[in-house]
């Protein structure tokens, strides 16, 4: 229940999630899309008519350009002669290099000249122009523009480019002003068609030539028919006109297909979305589950096994929580235990020691009595035997009430190495028997504040156990004193047989030995004696290589200059 309960609220806040970051994607494609059409339809007017203005413009401009050339030509060519039939007769080679450089360019075809009356006279180059095609310039409507006259565009003809007469009169003193002829300049009307065509080249538009005669051309010059919708009309001259036709497949502003890429993204942004929510359920539960799992484990006593790390910042802290709170509870349990366990003990051992005390001492005191008056030597040695005994036992009393109810220290300032020379003088005699050697090292300034008799009674137990634990050709025991990180270390090192990794646990546990007279109260009374101490007992050792004890000085009352 407890699974599926948080796979619920795992789902739930996924799609929450998904929700919170679709919603607001819907809301800005959509807002997006709105503000991308207006700003495109925008763009695309302000665009559209300054595109129209250049046209106009430059429109104008070609032609202005060609007005300049005229009189230029005008002030060259004031000779009388030049404007009759066989004008071209009275041109000079200097004249003929200028009406040749004039017409060189590309969108002029030639010079015609008139008379006073309009008629047309000749041409230059000849073929440029002829009395045909003037006359089917004035079938339309002449423009004016400015001082001149625009003339044509000529009927199409498959045959021939069509052309547009720049008509102007000339202006010099060489002519009275009622018998002046008139000078024009044959432009390509392609040449003024092609102008618009920088409206097309998005192909929106389709720009076409409105020219005198109702006529309609494209870019290049070609005739189109009237028939075409038109949307828009610009003027350039009086009778000229710019069209512009709106092409139905590309009229869609570019918003268009972005809006569709803008749905497209939305969709997949979704599906990704989705598998993302899918995926990480998947893998969450999945964590979620082996953490709950061992939640349970270890609400079901299982204090010894790991917390399993799960990836994840967030999940990786929740699992060292996790496993700290399953240690911390495991210290806590064992701490109660073995409190509860020693409090039972000590009232075990204690009323034990009591009833078992007070008839052993009258057995004692008898004994003692029938010793000094026994005659016979063999009986008076079985009474110092059994007397021997009794005080074993009084021994095994005392341990037990040692463990049961310790005296509470009387600290007092002691020197380390005093200490430890002292213990090694007293079991020498007890170590070189055994083939035991005892090495000693200790910084003489090394002080610790404790109770005497309980590290001196703690020091002969790690000694004589060291003792008894070495192999029959003997072995070496290390006495160390020393400093770290601000504590006192007294350590008891041998080379002996070691302890089993199995029966590491429980070596300091009341009444567990190995030996078969020894009562299991030893280490555990070093224990309760260092704690009351303020000390820490800790044991490392290793089969068949040898043990390490160590009595650490937690808050030992040292003077740090002292050692400085």
């Amino acid at each position: 229940m407890l699974k599926r309960q948080n796979k619920r609220l795992s789902n739930r806040y996924l799609l929450l999630s998904l929700v919170v970051a679709l919603v607001p994607l819907l809301v800005f494609s959509g807002l997006y899309d709105t503000y991308l059409n207006q700003l495109v339809i925008k763009i695309s007017s302000e665009q559209l008519s300054t595109r129209v203005a250049t046209v106009q413009n430059e429109f104008q401009a070609n032609l202005r350009e060609r007005l300049y050339q005229l009189d230029v030509l005008a002030d060259e060519l004031d000779n009388p002669k030049i404007y009759t039939l066989d004008g071209a007769q009275s041109l000079s080679s200097e004249l003929q290099t200028l009406l040749r450089i004039q017409t060189d360019l590309q969108n002029v075809y030639g010079i015609a000249f008139f008379d006073e009356h309009k008629q047309y006279l000749w041409s230059f180059p000849e073929y440029a122009y002829s009395q045909n095609r003037y006359d089917q310039s004035l079938i339309y409507p002449v423009t004016q523009f400015e001082d001149a006259g625009i003339y044509g565009p000529e009927t199409y003809s498959f045959d021939r480019p069509s052309s547009v007469l720049l008509l102007k009169q000339i202006n010099t003193s060489s002519f009275a002003i009622e018998n002046a002829p008139y000078i024009g300049i044959i432009l390509r009307f392609n040449s003024l068609a092609s102008i618009p065509k920088i409206l097309g080249v998005d192909g929106i538009y389709t720009p076409l030539l409105d020219v005198p005669g109702d006529r309609l051309f494209d870019i290049v010059g070609q005739p189109v028919d009237k028939d075409t919708s038109i949307n828009t009309s610009y003027d350039l001259l009086p009778n000229w006109s710019l069209k512009l036709r709106q092409n139905k497949d590309l009229s869609s502003p570019p918003s268009a297909e972005m809006r569709y890429w803008l749905i497209l993204l939305v969709l997949f942004t979704a599906a990704g979305l989705l598998l993302l929510h899918w995926y990480i359920s998947k893998r969450l539960n999945r964590q979620l589950d082996k953490l709950i799992d061992r939640v349970e484990s270890i609400a079901a006593g299982d204090l010894d096994s790991p917390v399993p790390l799960q990836p994840g910042t967030e999940l990786k802290r929740l699992t060292l929580a996790i496993d700290r709170m399953r240690l911390q509870l495991h210290h806590v349990i064992q701490a109660s235990v073995e409190m509860e366990r020693q409090a039972s003990l000590g009232q075990l051992a204690a009323g034990l020691a009591h009833d078992i005390r007070n008839p052993l001492t009258i057995i004692r005191m008898t004994i003692q009595t029938l010793i000094k008056r026994e005659s016979n030597p063999q009986h008076n040695e079985m009474l110092v035997m059994v007397e021997e005994e009794i005080e074993r036992v009084n021994r095994v009393i005392e341990n037990l009430l040692n463990f049961a109810r310790p005296t509470q220290p009387k600290l007092e300032k002691i020197s380390l190495l005093e200490l430890l020379e002292g213990i090694r003088a007293l079991v020498n005699a007890s170590a070189r028997k055994q083939n035991v050697g005892i090495a000693l090292d200790c910084d003489p300034l090394l002080e610790i504040t404790a109770d005497l008799s309980h590290i001196r009674q703690i020091l002969m137990n790690l000694i004589l156990n060291a003792i008894q634990a070495m192999p029959t050709e003997g072995g070496q025991i290390t006495l160390l004193g020393s400093k770290k990180d601000g504590q006192i270390i007294l350590s008891v090192i041998d080379n002996g047989k070691g302890i089993p990794a199995s029966l590491m646990p429980r070596v300091s546990e009341p009444f567990f030995t190995t030996k078969s007279a020894g009562t299991g109260l030893g280490l555990a009374i070093c224990h309760v004696l260092a704690k009351s101490n303020h000390a820490e007992l800790s044991i490392e050792s290793q089969e068949n290589t040898g043990t390490k004890v160590q009595l650490c000085f937690q808050n030992d009352r040292i003077e740090e200059d002292k050692y400085e």
